[in-house]
């Protein structure tokens, strides 16, 4: 059976896998400078049989390894990593600690790297198994929100041939090690924010009456914005908006000319971000005006959220059922506001993001992802690469996505 087949390279393969995490984790590198990264990847994917590489992608540091059938053309699957490391000091005890100051793995990349790379070390074995292409594309800049239009509209990763299906995981410490969730349709978030400068009137702490102090303005804007949340957006609807910094003055008895904040804003539709931002601008002219002040504000309020394709999830359940077990395969109905530009992708073509627990009984509900004290277990990358190697092979063998076709499929790969 495939199935087996899968799982017996998973488990072979396993102990280079953790070889290769350890690697990548020691050297973090930041958006679109991921150049040890990529040579690493490069170098993996060059040892494989049957794989066709191309390098210094997406402003060149991505990386697509592309694998043919051994049975002959078909249906294209694309399954992608993010490759990219944060800006943040590691404060995890362990023996592959960065060694990088100041940079680190903590949305645990380094991981989703090293599964993809044993995905197509276990597709490579089974090449003479399948029909149809497998493109794995591992993604710079993710962070900064960069390399998925990259890749798509300068490097052409959805055409020759062209990708019927496209697949993707994150680390998530929400759920326990060795359970895989699927959100039933959002599983990330449109993601937007905001620059706003208030321009108000200095002058000296003790006659704050000939001022306009930007700073109770900008305190003033703060607390309507939460009203703007509550009050004004359909309660059904997920949405945020945080104010992430506030920077005005620097000595205690003046007040200064102007108050600089930004934040993020977030929702799962793009019709409740565009209102959003219209209700943030309307609310900084409404205040800033009764105070006597002005402001210049700048707002990004057109992004995508990554929308997981019904009979995807479908597939993608069947496939981590199949790998990890019954128990073990979570369908997810809530709506995250994380963002991914994976969106890139799900609005192009069909697509399934899932998320792989890597909470232990020790690290459950001590960090989140972005924190310092991130931290993953080396268990959980060769089983999630067995159930990318099984949803690329479902999905090759699926026409339409129906649940006939699926539970043809399970029958021809089994």
């Amino acid at each position: 059976m495939v199935k087996e087949q899968i799982l017996k390279i998973s488990r072979e393969m396993e102990p280079e896998l953790i070889r290769i995490r350890h690697t990548l984790h020691r050297h973090p590198e930041l958006s679109l400078k991921e150049t040890f990264t990529a040579t690493l990847i490069a170098d993996t994917l060059r040892k494989l049989e049957g794989i066709r590489l191309q390098e210094n992608m997406a402003e060149g540091t991505g990386v697509t390894g592309v694998l043919y059938g051994g049975k002959g053309p078909g249906r294209c699957v694309l399954l992608r990593a993010d490759i990219d490391a944060l800006p943040i000091q590691e404060q995890v005890d362990i023996p592959f600690c960065s060694e990088v100051p100041g940079c680190m793995h903590a949305c645990g990349h380094d991981a989703h790297t090293t599964w993809l790379l044993g995905a197509a070390m276990i597709l490579s074995r089974l090449r003479n198994e399948f029909a149809g292409t497998v493109k794995f594309v591992f993604q710079p800049g993710e962070e900064i929100g960069g390399g998925a239009c990259s890749l798509i509209q300068k490097d052409r990763v959805l055409e020759g041939p062209p990708v019927d299906a496209a697949f993707a995981a994150h680390a998530w410490p929400e759920l326990p090690l060795g359970q895989i969730g699927i959100a039933s349709r959002i599983p990330f978030g449109c993601a937007g924010g905001f620059e706003l400068t208030i321009l108000g009137k200095g002058g000296h702490g003790s006659w704050p009456y000939r001022c306009r102090n930007p700073i109770s303005i900008a305190a003033e804007i703060c607390t309507r914005f939460q009203a703007i949340v509550a009050e004004r957006i359909d309660s059904a609807e997920p949405r945020v908006i945080s104010v992430g910094s506030i920077h005005a003055g620097d000595r205690s008895n003046i007040i200064p000319e102007t108050c600089c904040m930004s934040g993020t804003i977030r929702a799962s539709d793009p019709a409740v971000m565009e209102q959003l931002g219209r209700e943030i601008e309307h609310t900084v002219r409404s205040i800033t005006s009764m105070h006597g002040a002005s402001y210049k504000l700048t707002l990004r309020t057109s992004g995508k959220p990554v929308e997981n394709d019904s009979a995807m999830v479908r597939l993608v359940s069947s496939a981590a059922r199949d790998i990890l077990g019954q128990e073990n395969c979570l369908i997810l109905d809530k709506r995250y506001l994380g963002g991914e530009n994976f969106a890139e992708f799900s609005s192009r073509v069909p697509s399934c993001y899932f998320f792989a627990g890597i909470a232990t009984e020790e690290t459950a509900g001590k960090f989140g992802l972005h924190s310092p004290n991130f931290e993953l277990p080396d268990t959980v990358i060769a089983p999630v690469a067995a159930v990318f190697a099984r949803i690329a092979l479902l999905a090759l063998e699926t026409e339409s996505g129906t649940e006939a076709d699926l539970s043809q499929s399970m029958t021809s790969l089994c």
